[in-house]
């Protein structure tokens, strides 16, 4: 006859779902400030609305972590998991700093920019027709002398539009935007501040 196991084998069989749950519960903000910060950062300019949803995230992971450390019996106050949380937002903000995301998402919608911008007339007014772009949202476009700009849907903030402009002949003073980056090729990420 087989021997029938214990609860007490069968609880060291059973994966632990509780630690599991601990470590969402403290990892999660994080992971979600630090998830919304990169794809704030994806914009030119920034979101400032993604930005803002990241910063109770933010915050609450901020006091999880500083109440594992200040509370006695807690296991992480001595676990080196106690760096993870600070490890991750110093990654999210040098990442997002970096420009790594934006310029990733723009290589990323490239091809689509490209095709779009070409496919615009010739002319000096503005198209104020929202199109999905790749991983972005065209608000407004115009072309002009073989020049195109591109305003991102929520891009830079409240008095600032960034976006995208082409100029083949790398007259991006021409332009009349307040900055600009260059990207790749005739690409470059420009903002215009309206203060």
């Amino acid at each position: 006859m087989a021997a029938t196991p214990s609860a007490v084998d069968l609880r060291h069989q059973a994966p632990d779902r509780s630690r599991w749950w601990r470590s969402a519960l403290v990892f999660g903000p994080a992971a979600v400030g630090a998830v919304l910060t990169l794809f704030a950062a994806a914009y030119p300019g920034g979101n400032q609305f993604l930005a803002l949803s990241a910063l109770p995230a933010w915050l609450l992971s901020g006091l999880i972590w500083i109440s594992l450390l200040i509370t006695r019996d807690s296991g992480y106050r001595r676990s080196p998991w106690i760096i993870a949380m600070p490890l991750i937002g110093v990654l999210a903000f040098a990442l997002a700093n970096s420009r790594l995301p934006m310029r990733a998402a723009f290589l990323i919608s490239e091809p689509a920019l490209t095709g779009y911008a070409r496919s615009l007339p010739e002319q000096e007014g503005l198209s104020l027709e929202e199109e999905r772009v790749g991983l972005f949202t065209v608000d407004t476009a115009q072309r002009w002398k073989g020049v195109t700009r591109l305003d991102i849907a929520d891009a830079g903030g409240m008095l600032v539009k960034c976006g995208f402009a082409h100029v083949p002949d790398g007259r991006v003073e021409d332009l009349g935007v307040s900055s600009f980056d260059h990207l790749t090729g005739d690409w470059y990420a420009t903002c215009t501040d309206y203060d």
